[in-house]
């Protein structure tokens, strides 16, 4: 199972399931927790697109949220990161709106890498920080 897999299926491979977790598509029933991280937005169009959902970071007075395809997307890589700004408050009703300037859009995008660098860093010191018995 890749890094990324592991992120986003919880089960961390040990989940007796009884399917190669490498080739799963996870349209499963194994209880691995894969389809929690699943959103469906609806394009202009109609279409239901699947994505995981990244995070959502604030940068420079405004909300932004990333996902990650969850199905194969004409166009789109397997890992590329979607990023849209949230107009309103709340995350659930809040509509996503793309994000036009490709230089804020580098930026925002940068920021993401670092957040979830600091994020993964910080599990893995933690991981390894000595228990107290």
């Amino acid at each position: 199972m890749s890094e990324k897999e592991k992120k986003l299926c919880n089960c961390e491979g040990d989940c007796n399931c009884e399917h190669d977790h490498d080739a799963c598509d996870h349209d499963c029933d194994c209880g691995c927790e894969w389809e929690d991280d699943v959103v469906i937005l609806t394009a202009d169009d109609g279409r239901e697109l699947k994505f995981y959902f990244v995070g959502t970071i604030e940068y420079k007075g405004k909300n932004y949220s990333a996902f990650e395809p969850a199905e194969q997307m004409e166009g789109i890589e397997d890992d590329d990161l979607i990023i849209f700004e949230l107009s309103g408050d709340d995350e659930e009703t809040a509509e996503l709106l793309p994000v036009e300037d490709e230089a804020l859009l580098d930026e925002v995008f940068e920021e993401f890498c670092r957040v979830l660098e600091e994020d993964e860093l910080a599990a893995e010191a933690e991981s390894l920080e000595p228990t107290d018995n």
